[in-house]
């Protein structure tokens, strides 16, 4: 066994915790484990572990040695990442974390093209809120723009862009008073984002820098998107939503737009995932996937 071997073994002593653990994990007795460790020690003529009856820890050489192993590892990783790839289609799984109403509106709707796309591809979806994002530990996460996400350890892209509007169900419609201004909203049951709240402000961005203000009320609200979608499909009143997350209700009429010309700043969405010195062809395809479905006019 060489040096490199016996240095793997290290690095997962030290993310296990326990030489038990990782003998588990490596399908070997523990005293297989701390005889490398012993031999690894010896050849580099240095104590890189503390070890007591419950516990080990680090020295301060040992510390050094495995944040440069885990560099090395990385490096070792991408090197087998990119020589796997030449030639080969893609394959393997990717796991992709979002918002839920992006997760489940957005994402999940083009993801069956991507997969009958390419058959050898598996994909794992998560959930997670969006100041958790980018997740650690996936391959890739979607969310609004985040303005100060770790650009050291992340590449971030622009997918699309996007804006709240108003809608509204046919039927809430028809048995309410008129809209035909902002002002108006003030008289209607509007569907409020949020917790503890019976009043809001909508803005409207209207060009020139003109910002249109609308005090709102509403009997309901919550912080669950899906359940002020499905309040305003049953006819409880407006809700102030991007479009994108809507499609099916749109193109159902369940809702209709309420006041068309007034429409939220731009938004933007925006993937991130880990800054490596490879991306795998599995990644690429489905960036140049996602790419590819918002596609923004040049």
């Amino acid at each position: 066994m060489d040096s490199f071997q016996r240095a793997l073994i290290f690095k997962t002593v030290v993310e296990n915790h326990t030489m038990a653990a990782a003998a588990r994990i490596m399908n070997v007795s523990p005293s297989v484990i701390s005889k490398r460790i012993s031999e690894l020690e010896a050849a580099m003529g240095v104590q890189l572990l503390r070890r007591t009856t419950r516990r080990i820890t680090l020295t301060e050489a040992g510390s050094n040695f495995y944040h440069r192993m885990v560099s090395l590892h990385s490096q070792w990783q991408t090197l087998l990442d990119e020589t796997q790839d030449l030639g080969q289609n893609p394959r393997g799984r990717l796991t992709l974390a979002a918002p839920s109403p992006l997760l489940n509106r957005v994402l999940l709707p083009v993801l069956r093209s991507f997969l009958k796309r390419n058959p050898d591809i598996d994909i794992e979806l998560k959930s997670a809120a969006y100041e958790t994002l980018p997740l650690a530990g996936v391959d890739l996460s979607l969310a609004r723009q985040i303005d100060d996400f770790d650009s050291m350890a992340y590449v971030g892209r622009r997918l699309c862009r996007y804006y709240n509007q108003l809608f509204a169900s046919p039927g809430y419609l028809a048995a309410s008073k008129p809209l035909c201004k902002s002002i108006d909203l003030k008289s209607h049951a509007c569907l409020l984002y949020g917790e503890n709240i019976k009043a809001t402000t909508w803005h409207f961005d209207c060009g020139d820098q003109v910002d249109i203000r609308a005090d709102v009320f509403g009997r309901l609200s919550s912080n669950n998107t899906e359940a002020l979608i499905a309040a305003a499909c049953q006819g409880q009143g407006i809700v102030y939503i991007p479009a994108l997350i809507i499609q099916d209700e749109i193109e159902r009429r369940d809702l209709v737009p309420v006041l068309p010309d007034l429409k939220s700043k731009t938004f933007e969405m925006w993937f991130y995932y880990q800054k490596l010195d490879f991306v795998p062809l599995k990644l690429r395809v489905l960036l140049d996937f996602l790419k590819e479905q918002w596609k923004e006019p040049a």
